[in-house]
């Protein structure tokens, strides 16, 4: 929600609510107001001033709502009582205030938003907001279940009816064994998934009929490697590993991730076959893309329609492993004729960006009912220009679009369609109210505290909207979000503060990396508590001494 006062806001003397002081904003006197329009109900939020701003003439307030608001739902803001930068409470614009003082006046254009108006004000009396006190205030409506998951939905279920009941046809290119202590055997190939975009190469958008809605456009190929664990095949029986599927980090991908040390740990210390591909649309192949398209933002459905083609791609990868005709078929996923792919269960483990699009996945995903995301959040908008991670997409931005009103404008607006393709669209439908034909959900988080590349504060609002508990005792207490004391069974929220420098309040990336976003997957008690969780039903344990904090943690500053 964006406003801009030209003569400027001072939010401190206006005793505004903050990233940190959520109550606030539920206080009758609250000077920034969000209701649900049918019940009167007030919506957590804060307030703050565009930091990209240089003046008060271009520096934009943004409420933040602090929850996830309802789909196909009405709300209404009202602004009263702020003050500007010289301390002097606003006045409203004049056509504001004709329709708040029941002026008459002959401009038919506002003359014909009176009704809608009156309605407004009735239902902000009713949660107790003086008509006489208002600067501002406005409605909207939240984009529908349909709107935002229709796309993805559709051509998942068409991609499943492609494919049939078995796995999808692939081939094996390459068998390295003895990769490397932990690691026995890398596998890298190819698997055929429909393809519902108009080339299988950026640019391209969804390939759509005439009602709007994605229809395939022949196959594509999309990667995979697969690590084996030497613990699979250590006795004189391969002992098969549970399957994972593993998302990588920003334009990553999925072969240069896998093998990472926490994965290869991961792997061989729990027991995991762990297969990625590439999270198209962000990954390393969209990457000149991606610059050329925040160069011309009109061309941003190319990202967010690649993403969801990727989402398609992730749950038949899950098929390749749970399939008998998939990979367990093939002589380079056998030992000793003994299949090394345990294919009962599957499980998805994403970092960064492969746990902010994992949240997506596995709302959609047939084939899997558990899963952990580390150091991930929702929504982007808000996440932007809070990481250290923006900074050459942002000097790019800039450059195309140099006046701050519209790239503030501009963010709000991109993220219409990226709802479509992130965690924010689908968090509802994650751990209850599932989508049509697809299970619910079982999910860890796991979230450094002053993480400079993916800002806690974002995961603090997609947990409050997923309704989840945090273990207790946390090490980070959030308002709104409840704490329940391990163990237990279900999806929880484990903070970890590793000691990292706190980055800026406002919507600004933090000055240097501070470590945090690394250290958090390679401490032992989150790895025993992904396994803990992955390996039970849904068992949640804590293996912190109370809180997780951990200080001098490697890397950490």
């Amino acid at each position: 929600m964006l406003v801009l006062f030209p003569e400027g806001v001072d939010l401190a003397a206006s005793r505004a609510p903050t990233i940190t002081n959520y109550p606030r904003s539920l206080e009758p006197d609250s000077p920034t107001v969000i209701i649900d329009a049918d019940s009167g109900e007030r919506i957590i939020h804060f307030a703050e001033l565009d930091a990209d701003g240089t003046t008060d003439a271009n520096r934009s307030l943004i409420l933040r709502p602090g929850i996830r608001l309802r789909e196909k739902h009405r709300y209404i803001v009202a602004l009263r009582r702020l003050v500007d930068s010289r301390g002097h409470e606003i006045q409203p614009r004049r056509a504001f205030r004709v329709l708040r003082d029941r002026e008459e006046t002959p401009v038919q254009t506002v003359e014909l938003r009176r009704q809608h108006f009156e309605d407004i004000f009735a239902r902000l009396e009713r949660a107790g907001v003086e008509r006489s006190e208002l600067q501002l205030a406005w409605d909207f409506v939240v984009a529908s279940t349909e709107s935002i998951t229709g796309r993805a939905l559709a051509a998942r279920d068409q991609a499943l009816a492609a494919n049939g009941p078995g796995a999808p046809e692939f081939e094996v290119n390459s068998v390295e064994d003895n990769f490397s202590e932990r690691i026995c055997r890398r596998v890298r190939g190819t698997y055929r998934v429909p393809l519902f975009l108009t080339s299988d190469r950026p640019p391209a958008v969804f390939n759509l009929d005439e009602h709007g809605v994605p229809r395939q456009n022949g196959w594509a190929r999309a990667p995979f490697t697969v690590i084996i664990p030497c613990s699979a095949i250590s006795g004189s029986q391969p002992i098969p590993g549970r399957p994972m599927i593993y998302g990588h980090g920003l334009f990553g991908t999925g072969e240069g991730e896998i093998t990472a040390g926490p994965q290869q740990t991961l792997a061989s210390r729990f027991g995991f076959v762990i297969a990625a591909t590439d999270w198209i649309g962000m990954s390393n192949a969209d990457l000149d893309n991606t610059f050329r398209i925040i160069g011309d933002l009109s061309r941003f459905n190319q990202l967010v329609d690649r993403l969801q083609q990727s989402l398609v791609n992730q749950i038949l990868l899950g098929q390749l492993l749970l399939a008998e005709d998939g990979l367990s078929s093939h002589p380079a996923f056998q030992f000793n004729n003994v299949p090394v792919i345990d294919r009962r269960e599957l499980f998805y483990h994403g970092n960064s960006q492969g746990a902010i699009e994992g949240a997506a996945f596995m709302a959609l995903a047939p084939n899997l009912t558990r899963g952990v995301l580390g150091v991930g959040a929702a929504n982007y908008s808000f996440l932007l220009q809070r990481s250290i991670d923006f900074n050459p997409f942002f000097f790019v931005l800039a450059q195309t679009y140099p006046n701050v009103i519209d790239r503030a404008v501009l963010y709000g607006l991109i993220q219409q369609l990226w709802d479509r393709a992130e965690p924010n669209g689908y968090t509802s439908h994650l751990v209850e109210d599932p989508l049509p034909n697809t299970p619910a959900k079982k999910v860890l988080i796991h979230t450094g505290i002053n993480d400079s590349q993916v800002s806690h504060y974002a995961t603090e609002i997609q947990v409050r909207s997923l309704g989840i508990p945090a273990v207790a005792p946390s090490a980070y207490p959030a308002f709104g979000i409840p704490e329940r004391a391990a163990p237990f069974d279900g999806s929880a929220w484990v903070p970890y503060d590793v000691g990292g420098t706190p980055p800026p309040l406002d919507n600004r990336p933090p000055e240097f990396e501070n470590g945090v976003h690394e250290a958090v997957r390679r401490l032992d008690a989150a790895q025993r508590q992904l396994d803990a969780f992955l390996r039970t039903d849904g068992r949640v344990e804590n293996f912190c001494d109370g809180p997780c904090v951990f200080r001098d943690v490697p890397g950490v500053r």
